[in-house]
Parts: structure tokens; C-alpha cells; sequence
């Protein structure tokens, strides 16, 4: 329901704009018509930077989750015990409606009432995650589980090491956040200063409407945008 939800925002916001700007570009309803329909091919730009959002939305879930299983497991607790305690904890933070409280749900129902495996429900749970580093604390787990390890030694110093990374991993998205702001500015201004032209002076843009030079001078200027923008956006995603 979510998901369709986010798509029927984006056609929503994304159609009316490619089509405005198609008009302020071309001043012509089937070439603007034709922008617009660019959106659906765009959408997956947007699904790149939805699941980069979930994913470092989830890393704050996850760190968190974290430091109360390492906390759980120094008291001699349990797996099942520690994820019932950790939910406890969660959901005084998140609440119930949170992503990490469902999925956290369906992992305990399926070790209390499915009893499934625990390595299966934990490697599943870190896969439904998208964490990596939740399914490295799990193997972690489960090697000193099954070699006789001191568990709550090296749960302690993977937590905390994994705890750590995912701190890294915000610094620097906090400090590309800036950046990442300026390439929307960026290909937003150039919109602005064609509609602020097209009121101020619409005689000094006329002779680039409805002429075959016109409108490839356009679409060249709105291609260029577009790459400028796809690029900024990625070269801006740093993955630790």
C-alpha cells in the first residue's frame, strides 16, 4: 500500500512538472506531451533514491537495534529473549507503526509460534532489512553459537564496531547532504531563469520557439540539465 502510494505521488508531482516544463521550453503541447511521458522512464531515478533513503533511515534502526541485543546478550540473555527486549525498547522510540517494529514482529512470531531455525529467521530478517551490517552481527552470532566461542565478548566487539561504522556512514552523508541540495538548485535555476526571461523580455527568447534550431537548442539545453543532475546525484553517493 505504501509502495503504490509513493508511485501514485510521484506520476502526481512528476507528470504535471516534465509537462510545465515542456511548455515553458518548447511552448508546444505535443512536445511538452512528449516531456512529460520522459517521467516514466525517470521514475527509476526515483526508486534509486527511495531505497537509498530506507537504507540510511534503516542504518539508524539498525544501530540501534544493535546496542540493545549487544546489551541483552552481556546479561545472558537469548536470541528470542534479546529481539523481545530490543522491540521493547524500539517501540518507545519508533513506535508501533515503524518499518523495523513490523519486521521485527514477523521474526519473533516465526522463532515463538513457527519455530523456525533462528539463523534462518535472522539472515532473513537482516535481508528484509537491507542491512549488511545486521547480517554480519548475525554470523557473528551464529559462528560463536555453534563453535563455542566467547559470545558475549565477540557480540560485544562486533556490535560495537558495526555501530561505529554505521556512525561513519552518517557523518558523511551529513556532510554530502549540502551537495546534494546544490544539484537540484543547480537544475532547478536554470527553470526559474527561463520563466523569469519569458516575463521580463519574451521578444529576446521568441526566435528560439517554433523553429527546428529552436527546438534543438532546447532539447539540447534541457538534456544537459538532465545529465548534470543524474550525475551529481551519483557521484554523491558514497557507500562505506
Amino acid at each position: 500500500m505504501v509502495k503504490n502510494f509513493k508511485k501514485h505521488t510521484y506520476y502526481t508531482v512528476a507528470v504535471p512538472a516534465f509537462f510545465l516544463v515542456g511548455i515553458l521550453f518548447y511552448h508546444n503541447i505535443i512536445c511538452a506531451a512528449a516531456l512529460a511521458a520522459m517521467s516514466i522512464p525517470c521514475k527509476r531515478f526515483y526508486n534509486e533514491h527511495l531505497a537509498v533513503k530506507f537504507k540510511a533511515d534503516m542504518d539508524v534502526r539498525v544501530k540501534d537495534l544493535l546496542a540493545s541485543l549487544s546489551s541483552s546478550f552481556a546479561t545472558g540473555r537469548h536470541l528470542t529473549e534479546a529481539l523481545l527486549e530490543a522491540r521493547g525498547d524500539l517501540s518507545l522510540i519508533y513506535g508501533e507503526s515503524d518499518v523495523i517494529m513490523r519486521e521485527l514482529d514477523e521474526a519473533l512470531d516465526r522463532l515463538t509460534v513457527g519455530l523456525e531455525s533462528e539463523k534462518t529467521v535472522m539472515l532473513d530478517f537482516a535481508a528484509r532489512c537491507g542491512s549488511g551490517d545486521l547480517r554480519n552481527f548475525a554470523d557473528v552470532y551464529f559462528t560463536c553459537l555453534t563453535t563455542g566461542g566467547d559470545m558475549m565478548k565477540a557480540v560485544h566487539h562486533s556490535s560495537i564496531q558495526i555501530m561505529d561504522k554505521i556512525e561513519i556512514r552518517r557523518g558523511i552523508d551529513t556532510l554530502i547532504a549540502q551537495k546534494k541540495y546544490e544539484t537540484v538548485i543547480l537544475a532547478v535555476l536554470p527553470v526559474i531563469i527561463m520563466g523569469f526571461l519569458q516575463l521580463s523580455s519574451p521578444d529576446y527568447m521568441r526566435p528560439l520557439y517554433g523553429t527546428p534550431a529552436g527546438i534543438v537548442i532546447m532539447t539540447a539545453a534541457l538534456a544537459v540539465m538532465g545529465f548534470a543532475f543524474v550525475w551529481g546525484q551519483k557521484i554523491t553517493n558514497v557507500e562505506v
